[in-house]
Order: C-alpha cells, then sequence, then structure tokens
C-alpha cells in the first residue's frame, strides 16, 4: 500500500515537473524595446509608437547573415489618452506584446509642453515598465528615430538609443538618463533635472547613399516640476562633464581665437562652498580640480602658460553655463539642493517669491585648478 502511495506522488510530481504552465515560448512574443508618444494638442489626442523586435533582430547575424535586412516594426495609434491608445496596439498585435524588455522611452517635445506630468504617472503607474529605462526627448519624428539601424546594417539595439552605458560610453559627451535617475531629481524642490535630446543626422555617415545615424544633441532642462526649454550642445556637455566624474571630455584650447592644443580633461566633482549669510538667497563659490591629458599640440606654450590658459578657458565656461541657467530660470549647477537641506526653514520663502532663487551675484567666485598629468610623447618645456 504505501508503495502505492509513493508511486502516485511521484507520478503527480512528474506531471508538475513538465512544463512551466501558462509560459509561451520566445518566438510566440513581440518584445517591445522602446515606447514613443506624441501628443497633438489641438485635437487633444496622443500617439503611442511602439518598436518592436524578435529574436532576429537582437543578433549582429554572424554566420549565415541573411542577404536581406530584417526589417524593424513599428506600431502607431492615436487615443485620448495614452493608454487607450496603446490597447489599440494590443488588439492588432500577433504574437501577443511583451513589455518586460522595454529599455527606452522617447517623448517628444508637445509632451514636455502640455502633458508631460500624465504621462509621467501613466509611466510610472505601469508596472510592466522598469524604472531603470532610458528617457530620451526629441522634437524629430518619432517613427523615423525607431526606423535608424546601427551601422553595417545591424538591428536598432546597437544604436544610441538602446545601447547600455559601458567602459566606452564614459567617452560619451552627453550621457544617458534613466527614469528612476529623472524622477528622483524631477521632484527635488530645488536644483535642475535633465533630459538628452535625440536627433537623426544624415551626414556622418554613408555607403552608397547618406546612412542616417542617431546621436544626442543636448538637454531638456526642468526646474520645479516644469519644462524650461533647451541647452545647446555645448553647455549641455559641460554640465554632464562637472558632475559626472567618469567622463572625459575632449577639450580644444584656444589662445587669441587660434587653436593651441587639445586635451582630455576629467574631474572630481566640484566643491561648493556657501557663504553664512541672512539673505533668503544662497550665495556661493565653486571649486573646480581637473586632469588634463595632452592629446594634441598645434603650438609650442610653455607648461605654465598652456596651464592657465586651460584655467581661464574653462572657469568662463562653467560662468557661462551659470548664466545661461539663470536666463531660463535653472539651476544647472545644482547648487540649491545642497543648501536646502542646510537651510530648510528658509526654503518656503523662496517658493513663494515671485522670483527665481539665483541671482547673478549669487555665485560670488569660480576657481578652477588644472594639472597636466600625461603629454603623449610631446616634449613640453616647463619654467
Amino acid at each position: 500500500m504505501k508503495d502505492k502511495v509513493s508511486n502516485l506522488l511521484i507520478f503527480i510530481l512528474f506531471l508538475f515537473l513538465t512544463g512551466c504552465t501558462g509560459s509561451k515560448n520566445i518566438q510566440d512574443l513581440t518584445y517591445i524595446v522602446t515606447i514613443g508618444i506624441d501628443y497633438n494638442e489641438e485635437n487633444e489626442e496622443y500617439t503611442a509608437y511602439l518598436q518592436g523586435l524578435n529574436f532576429a533582430n537582437v543578433a549582429k547575424q554572424e554566420g549565415n547573415k541573411p542577404s536581406e535586412p530584417i526589417p524593424t516594426f513599428i506600431g502607431s495609434a492615436k487615443g485620448e489618452t495614452l493608454n487607450l491608445a496603446v490597447k489599440k496596439l494590443y488588439k492588432a498585435s500577433r504574437p501577443s506584446l511583451f513589455f518586460g524588455h522595454t529599455k527606452s522611452l522617447v517623448v517628444s517635445k508637445n509632451v514636455l509642453k502640455y502633458k508631460y506630468k500624465e504621462v509621467l504617472e501613466d509611466i510610472g503607474r505601469n508596472r510592466s515598465l522598469r524604472p531603470t529605462l532610458q528617457v530620451f526627448t526629441t522634437d524629430e519624428n518619432i517613427e523615423e528615430i525607431f526606423k535608424v539601424k546601427g551601422l553595417f546594417n545591424y538591428p536598432p539595439v546597437y544604436t544610441v538609443l538602446l545601447t547600455e552605458k559601458t567602459t566606452e560610453s564614459l567617452k560619451d559627451e552627453i550621457g544617458a538618463v534613466s527614469l528612476m535617475e529623472f524622477l528622483r531629481e524631477y521632484y527635488e524642490p530645488m536644483g535642475s533635472a535633465l533630459i538628452p535630446i535625440i536627433k537623426i543626422n544624415n551626414n556622418y555617415w554613408q555607403s552608397d547613399v547618406p546612412y542616417p545615424s542617431l546621436y544626442l544633441d543636448g538637454y531638456s532642462v526642468f526646474q520645479h516640476s516644469e519644462f524650461k526649454g533647451d541647452l545647446s550642445s555645448k553647455e549641455s556637455i559641460m554640465v554632464d562633464w562637472l558632475f559626472n566624474k567618469n567622463t572625459q571630455l575632449n577639450y580644444p584650447l584656444y589662445h587669441d581665437g587660434k587653436l593651441i592644443s587639445t586635451y582630455s580633461i576629467t574631474s572630481k566633482k566640484p566643491k561648493i562652498t556657501y557663504k553664512k549669510s541672512e539673505t533668503e538667497f544662497p550665495n556661493f563659490s565653486i571649486e573646480v580640480h581637473v586632469q588634463a591629458e595632452l592629446i594634441e599640440k598645434i603650438k609650442d606654450v610653455p607648461y605654465e602658460e598652456a596651464k592657465k590658459e586651460l584655467e581661464v578657458a574653462l572657469k568662463k565656461e562653467i560662468n557661462r553655463v551659470y548664466s545661461t541657467g539663470l536666463d531660463k530660470g535653472v539651476d544647472l549647477l545644482n547648487v540649491g539642493k545642497k543648501w536646502y537641506r542646510y537651510h530648510p526653514n528658509r526654503y518656503k520663502d523662496i517658493e513663494e517669491a515671485p522670483y527665481f532663487y539665483l541671482k547673478q551675484d549669487s555665485l560670488e567666485r569660480v576657481e578652477v585648478t588644472a594639472k597636466i598629468t600625461h603629454f603623449n610623447a610631446y616634449r613640453y618645456g616647463k619654467k
């Protein structure tokens, strides 16, 4: 009797081990890797774009490479809400849509202007989407962005839209931003939040015809959870370099309008010192320590002179970025975040004030100290 019971239990166990109930094969799903969102303010209507891939799109096709490029599938639908638009795509999609591997979100400038808070809430509530997905904004056609492939007709996962941060990307001039990183800054009472702007370039590469490629060209900036406009590529590069210690910046140095040398520069996190003051505005100084590697020497300039020129040039760049932020009502140097933690009682006065909490003279001093650590076999005379 005991043997019969044991055999029955073993048989039942094998039934449960024969497969995963309700699971689907990988080829039976449409993997959505990117979501795009646009908004028409006249019709009060959203357009949702989905970029779908299968496993043939993911690999580089080693071995027997197909003679024909594998197409990228792009779905789009309109609706009064974002969810209604996506539901239309669900109805027309077989194999079924799967959002578990979504890597990127692209929103149009119209979304930033009119509906960004609503879109943030919808994305945040969706448990299928990871908070680590990368966020981009664009003023170009989202469908055209989704059509762009990597070089040599590699699939879209090899474009800047879908590649993850690696050691190679530490040299990128503008970095990607995850949804989690953005939201953390977006809801801060003081300080700025940034989203990189993605664009298509048709001039950098060509085969028989111009070959489009994707690149990052500046940041869209937010302050107090409001969209404040865009930063140029040059200003965005400087902001990214200041606050991302892993970023290396290729920096051309000019003297009297002529290029004298180029450097690869890195910096530690800027040291911000606040002046003790009873005013309602934060007054501060900033110190930046720079390590530079000489890449090219165009003109013979003594070490001390080149070092001084580099320090002066970077000081001007930091002042210019600060002034640009003031024009837009944005704290690009993020000095308000730390100040707010030291002076929480004063924040209420600043919040209720009809003016921005920073002024031109709030930045009292910028000090840049540069050290040229490597000369790449150039002979560089020191005084």
